[in-house]
């Protein structure tokens, strides 16, 4: 099965409602409702980045009314540790590492201030993707069913809770079940005229959150799983360190081909290369 939805990160009463706004377009033009990822107490400098509203909740309300989803995206949106957590994706958390005790508060005052909000929802979305067995107990015990992440194909259950995958941090080939994770407040409007484009080409695959989340057959957690798990981590940490490498980059840049037998060929014959480029960037 093949079915991808939205979600947008860092929502918060000082974000870019430029961005907002135009995204809001977008998903309205094509009637595709995503998930908004909203920080109940935003403590992060970094996402202090446009005006207030002083409307921000009765907005929130009316487009949870009209069918877009609401998950509580960490508490105060602050990293206090250096733990990576389940998936290993980023050195730094907000809960991953903290005492059981500490996690369920968190996420229980973060849970009050949504609801005070008029704001419910049993969907957690972790900052930096970073959580650990106390976040998913706290998260159980605070009633939250539903978790915005993961790196399998398929949404699984783990601990009592449901996975829904976010492997995609933009738009990208679709394969299996995920969300493609899009953080508003850096985005360029090149970027979301591609994004309207990408919707155009791709509405036979992609859904509204809550459809993504009523569609999806969902299985316990196994070895297959797991493993499909690690190899897509390990494809992204290697994605990740040849976009930081320059050897790496020449490499496929001189190796590339418009067939992929071809280019496959060049990558095996001149794999040599990489030596020489890393060689070559150390002098």
């Amino acid at each position: 099965m093949q079915k991808c939805a939205f979600r947008l990160d860092d929502i918060t009463p000082d974000m870019n409602w430029d961005n907002f706004e135009a995204l809001k377009k977008v998903f309205d033009k094509y009637h595709i409702a995503p998930l908004l990822g909203v920080v109940p107490d935003n403590q992060d400098a970094h996402l202090h980045v446009g005006a207030s509203r002083e409307d921000f909740w009765e907005l929130m309300q009316n487009l949870q009314q009209t069918g877009w989803s609401i998950s509580q995206h960490g508490y105060r949106h602050v990293y206090e540790t250096k733990e990576a957590g389940v998936l290993g994706i980023h050195p730094f958390s907000e809960f991953a590492g903290l005492p059981y005790e500490v996690q369920y508060e968190k996420i229980k005052k973060g849970k009050d201030i949504l609801s005070g909000h008029g704001l419910c929802t049993d969907i957690f979305m972790a900052p930096g993707h970073t959580y650990d067995q106390n976040t998913l107990k706290a998260l159980k015990e605070n009633g939250f069913y539903f978790v915005t992440d993961g790196y399998s194909e398929v949404a699984y259950c783990w601990n009592g809770l449901t996975f829904i995958p976010s492997r995609m941090p933009g738009p990208g080939k679709i394969k299996g079940i995920d969300t493609i994770c899009l953080h508003l407040n850096g985005m360029s409007q090149s970027q979301i005229r591609q994004l309207d484009e990408f919707i155009g080409q791709n509405q036979k695959v992609l859904c509204s959150y809550s459809e993504l989340m009523e569609l999806q057959p969902v299985q316990s957690r196994n070895l297959c799983i797991a493993l499909q798990e690690k190899k897509n981590l390990w494809i992204r940490q290697l994605k990740n360190c040849a976009a930081n490498s320059k050897a790496l980059q020449k490499y496929l840049q001189k190796s590339n081909a418009g067939s992929k037998w071809i280019k496959l060929c060049k990558r095996i014959v001149m794999l040599p290369l990489v030596l020489y480029y890393l060689f070559a960037d150390k002098n």
